[in-house]
């Protein structure tokens, strides 16, 4: 792919989950954590980090909290699946997802199952600073083991009051819908009327 300088590969679909309005530093932050360009991450993954960084800075009053986020969410490596064999995907082969035994920490966080065909709407993307990782094509090929180790041992204790202001959320029948139409009327509505 011959793209120009100073430039990255971004898809449409990522905008409307929240690419750049609100998820942007923790998408850096996520980005260079986990050793993946932008083009190695999904749909579902980007709205992930976009509620998440909303439910922070909107619910909780904190800026993307990075422990709170290794604590309740890991990457894992999606592969096409061929006569017994993975494959690695060119663009989405790194997934952000919940853990399942922490789910009941954190909001109702259910994602469409199918995003089909969202690979085929791609832009280029100036990379203003280079704060995202230099685009060179790279594919995701193994999971490493940093993906699920979560936050260190030694920071578990000062979550306890974020984890209490997630399960207040929880209880009020907050869901990762609720946050993204918050962020969809504060930010990307106001930009498609203009």
């Amino acid at each position: 792919m011959d793209r120009p300088l100073g430039y990255v590969v971004c898809f449409l679909s990522f905008l409307d989950r929240g690419f750049e309005t609100l998820a942007g530093r923790l998408i850096r932050a996520i980005l260079h954590y986990y050793e993946v360009e932008l083009h190695n991450l999904n749909p579902n993954s980007v709205m992930q980090a976009a509620v998440f960084a909303t439910v922070c800075e909107g619910f909780l009053g904190v800026p993307p909290h990075w422990n709170l986020w290794l604590h309740l969410f890991k990457a894992e490596m999606a592969a096409r699946y061929e006569g017994g064999e993975n494959f690695p995907l060119r663009v989405g082969g790194c997934t952000l997802q919940l853990h399942q035994q922490r789910s009941s920490q954190y909001i109702w966080s259910a994602m469409p199952t199918s995003n089909r065909g969202w690979q085929n709407g791609w832009f280029y993307h100036r990379n203003d600073g280079g704060l995202l990782p230099v685009y060179t094509g790279k594919m995701v090929t193994e999971s490493p083991q940093k993906w699920v180790w979560g936050a260190p041992s030694e920071e578990q204790k000062s979550l306890a009051p974020l984890l209490a202001g997630l399960g207040k959320l929880r209880d009020a029948q907050v869901t990762a819908a609720t946050v993204a139409t918050a962020f969809h009327k504060k930010s990307l509505l106001p930009l498609m009327q203009r």
